[in-house]
């Protein structure tokens, strides 16, 4: 395993360098190796975590320096849902990237019942912090493709990745770890990201840009309908003001969806829990199947998109859009007399 390229190296949560403005720390791949066969045991304030980039300086720990100044050397996995065996994710990656050298080692919160694991493939090429983001997303999808469910957030370019560590709290009496395994594999080093990887990036870029066309184009209409009817009936529509005061990311949040990094959300509705819904300012595109029929409309793609007044049609009203007027009127206040002689006009919005 390549000994020559030196990663950044983060001394536990407390290690900040901006205020002194001094380079961090470095390991090596073969340090990182050597820690798995021998993990440390430190409590988890005090465990070390690595960036799989050579970028080093105080101001290295912040995503949008390294997607600028990052040079990355590996992909790195966090396996924490499902509960795989160590050889499931073994297998998956030797799937996805051949037999190739790779460190898989159990988390410091692992156990017997819950196994989740941290997976780090090196390569000798060098990509941009940019380039590892996108390309991070694309593994994350291969290997969904062969039931390993990744954490999202490890698509971040400065999202650190904790060091092989079993805390005191994990261990027995005589200090012998409760639980962990690792499996390291030292040679056929890649030389760079596979095709495969680029090929879904390339796609995935493709299909958000549609996406966010799609997404603008919705809202440019919708909006034009609804001015449409204010002008129509002299008072506002309760939708525009809903959409107005309430932001889409955090009615998400609150009716179920889950983050998964960035723009990137879970669907209540979906089975697998991946990511699936792109948020493009205040209008989401779904790219899951399940929510189709449950909330938002159909784009003519396939896709599904939706606001958040189309969230709280669906989730507070069980899609009844005459229900969500009725109530949210009545808890904003508008006039009851002028209510049900605009409904209708308001329904078709």
């Amino acid at each position: 395993m390549n000994n020559s390229c030196h990663l950044l190296r983060i001394n536990g949560h407390r290690d900040t360098r901006v205020a002194v403005g001094t380079n961090y720390n470095t390991i090596t791949f073969a340090d990182i190796a050597a820690m798995a066969e021998d993990p440390l045991t430190l409590t988890k304030l005090d465990a070390p975590a690595f960036v799989a980039s050579s970028y080093i300086a105080s101001d290295a720990r912040s995503h949008q320096v390294q997607r600028q100044h990052g040079q990355f050397y590996a992909f790195v996995v966090d396996v924490d849902g499902n509960g795989p065996t160590l050889a499931a994710v073994d297998t998956a990656l030797t799937a996805t990237f051949g037999d190739c050298a790779r460190i898989i080692y159990s988390t410091s919160s692992a156990s017997a019942e819950a196994h989740k694991w941290r997976a780090i493939v090196p390569f000798l090429t060098p990509i941009s912090g940019m380039q590892y983001e996108e390309l991070q997303r694309s593994l994350f999808e291969l290997l969904q493709a062969h039931g390993i469910t990744c954490d999202r957030s490890m698509q971040g370019a400065a999202q650190m990745a904790f060091l092989p560590n079993v805390p005191p709290e994990m261990r027995g009496s005589d200090g012998t770890p409760l639980f962990y395994q690792s499996h390291v594999v030292v040679a056929n080093m890649l030389q760079a990201p596979p095709l495969a990887l680029q090929e879904r990036a390339s796609l995935n870029a493709k299909q958000e840009a549609e996406a966010q066309s799609e997404a603008a184009a919705v809202s440019q209409r919708r909006a034009a309908e609804r001015l449409k009817l204010r002008e129509h009936t002299g008072m506002p529509s309760p939708i525009e003001q809903f959409n107005v005061d309430h932001d889409l990311t955090s009615v998400l949040l609150e009716y179920g969806w889950l983050a998964r990094g960035g723009p990137w959300f879970a669907s209540p509705f979906s089975q697998s829990k991946g990511a699936s819904v792109r948020v493009f300012d205040q209008r989401a595109v779904s790219f899951t199947s399940s929510d189709n029929g449950r909330v938002g409309k159909l784009t003519p793609n396939g896709w599904v998109t939706y606001d958040a007044w189309d969230v709280f049609v669906a989730c507070e009203h069980a899609g009844n859009k005459r229900a969500a007027l009725k109530d949210y009127c009545e808890r904003s206040g508008y006039n009851a007399a002028r209510f049900s002689s605009v409904i209708e006009k308001w329904m078709q919005a």
